[in-house]
């Protein structure tokens, strides 16, 4: 009898311990930024990804990744239908521009003023 009340008190006090322990948060999708280089211009060549979820600025629509690093850029129309074209088949996109940055704190993106699509061998 003495074997089932341990093993009952060992089993409440590892529930007690587990009860007190705060539940972890799920973690927002982040976006690692390069640092915000003033007013100079963009030139990089990487492929892009539609944005996930509310960016710090509305214009925000695209992810360019390039170098292991990851940098929002917004688009107009004309660039956005190549992007997104770009996005839809998984292509290399060279893509020119300007950053800005947004009314947000440490919120900086890049403005795409012209964007090719990279020809591929395959």
């Amino acid at each position: 009898m003495s074997a089932l009340q341990r093993s009952l008190s060992i089993l409440a006090i590892a529930f007690l311990f587990a009860s007190c322990g705060a539940p972890e948060r799920s973690r927002t999708a982040t976006i690692a930024t390069q640092p915000f280089r003033g007013a100079g211009d963009f030139d990089e060549v990487g492929k892009v990804s539609l944005y996930p979820g509310e960016s710090c600025a509305s214009q925000i629509m695209f992810v360019f990744h390039a170098r292991s690093i990851s940098i929002s850029l917004a688009a107009p129309f004309r660039v956005s239908r190549i992007l997104t074209d770009a996005v839809r088949d998984r292509k290399t996109v060279h893509v020119w521009g300007k950053w800005r940055r947004g009314k947000a704190p440490g919120c900086s993106y890049v403005e795409a003023t012209q964007a090719d699509v990279q020809k591929s061998f395959w």
